[in-house]
């Protein structure tokens, strides 16, 4: 059971509780008795679900205010939800519906996905296959409501910017497009000629071969690297699922001399630990801003970005790029990988299985067939009226 109690010294209001036999005291960080009310009431539900064997090693972390917390979708979104007790009960079941909606789209555990792994292009397929099974309104309510979510997370210090993408960009309506394409061989040759360091050529080449997110590909420790078997041994960080890679060629040639570069190192330690260490702090965003401005645009793949001014913190004006949702970004090397793989004759079953994909439909929206590749299958077609009298 959680106190409000006044500390000497203190104009705000504290609240103090009890958790697995320790005691916490923490101040509301308000004066309003109200407010604080509030802040008592969540501590409340977060005993229950402690008692009741559902809060998790992560629930505690953010309830504790552990500064080295993880944020999970799981973890953070039951945070949100506790915030949101006082919203009518209509519009609290909208949202808990929507959130777990999402989290099952995603595979979601108590581990996985990160907050910050939660890219736009993801948050996108999920709204587009929510356009394509009902209405425009509904798809934009999801929108809103997540938009809320992933508010709260940046608010709360959680993340830096929100992912979900804008209204515009997701083009939710009845003859709205895919926003992410496939590279073309002759694009994936450019790319790869245009990387402008070790680093990116093998973020190019293991993007092409394996398909995976920018972010796994970043963290991939060695002991994810089976030489002897040729695979690729890896938990995603987005839905947890673990996938087996096969490799060869020339990803294993890269990864070779890499790992000879290397020395002696342990299991854990990642193929790019520098890189590694930056993502874990900052994320997949400047990645992705590097990847746009130092590979595609010299590749001349994507316009130059244009530029704005805004107040940072300090209310001082410093120039911003503007994020905008573009046709191709890193992304676009899981489009790519599933298109090959079925342009080669794999099945759907076996694109499934290498993407970690959870459903036909998202295999499907990875799915790019060259034009080329259709017309020669046309073209292969047999005679129909060869030999036919009129």
């Amino acid at each position: 059971m959680a106190w409000l109690y006044k500390q000497k010294g203190s104009g705000n209001w504290w609240v103090g509780y009890r958790l697995n036999g320790k005691q916490f005291l923490r101040s509301t960080g308000t004066q309003d008795k109200a407010q604080a009310e509030r802040e008592k009431t969540k501590l409340e539900m977060i005993d229950q679900a402690h008692k009741a064997g559902s809060l998790t090693e992560e629930f505690f972390r953010l309830l504790t205010r552990r500064t080295d917390a993880v944020h999970t979708l799981s973890g953070y979104s039951a945070l949100w939800l506790a915030e949101c007790k006082d919203l009518s009960p209509v519009t609290v079941t909208k949202y808990k519906d929507t959130i777990e909606e999402f989290a099952k789209s995603l595979n979601a555990t108590e581990q996985a996905p990160l907050l910050r792994d939660i890219q736009p292009q993801i948050i996108g397929d999920f709204l587009r296959e929510k356009r394509a099974k009902t209405s425009t309104a509904t798809a934009k309510l999801y929108r809103k409501i997540l938009t809320a979510f992933f508010n709260y997370a940046v608010q709360n210090q959680a993340l830096q910017i929100n992912p979900v993408p804008s209204t515009k960009s997701l083009k939710l309506t009845k003859d709205s497009k895919r926003i992410r394409r496939a590279f073309t061989l002759s694009e994936m040759r450019t790319i790869y000629d245009k990387a402008p360091s070790p680093f990116w050529r093998y973020m190019v080449v293991a993007g092409f071969f394996t398909g995976l997110r920018m972010g796994d590909l970043i963290r991939c420790p060695w002991g994810a690297v089976d030489f002897g078997e040729g695979l690729i041994r890896l938990t995603t960080s987005k839905t947890g699922k673990v996938v087996n890679i096969p490799f060869g060629g020339e990803l294993r040639s890269m990864l070779w001399d890499l790992r000879a570069s290397a020395g002696n190192v342990k299991p854990a330690t990642p193929i790019w630990p520098e890189q590694a260490r930056y993502y874990e702090e900052k994320g997949a965003g400047p990645f992705s801003n590097e990847f746009y401005d130092d590979v595609l645009l010299p590749a001349g793949l994507v316009p130059p970005r244009s530029k704005h001014a805004q107040k940072d913190e300090s209310g001082n004006k410093r120039t911003l790029k503007t994020r905008k949702t573009n046709a191709i970004s890193f992304h676009c090397m899981r489009h790519t990988f599933v298109s090959t793989i079925k342009i080669k004759g794999g099945s759907q079953a076996v694109a499934k299985e290498l993407a970690g994909h959870s459903s036909d439909y998202v295999s499907d929206l990875y799915t790019h067939i060259p034009e080329a590749v259709t017309r020669k299958i046309l073209q292969g077609f047999p005679q129909l009226t060869q030999g036919v009298t009129k």
